[in-house]
């Protein structure tokens, strides 16, 4: 089970860091707003909570 929390969250740190390469490109044309940025770049510098991946990863599997 620990491998596929680790799963999940590398993939979520791939999306988040595809999402912010896609946002440098478009420059001000990007569709992101500034709070969404700040959140991928938390989870991209790890600094979201995992507990709560854990737990939403835990209640979807049920």
């Amino acid at each position: 089970m620990k491998t596929n929390i680790q799963t999940l969250r590398t993939n979520k740190v791939r999306k988040a860091q595809l999402k912010l390469s896609k946002h440098r490109e478009l420059g001000t044309d990007s569709p992101i707003d500034i709070h969404e940025v700040a959140s991928l770049m938390d989870m991209v510098k790890n600094r979201s909570n995992v507990e709560n991946d854990s737990l939403m990863f835990s209640i979807h599997m049920n």
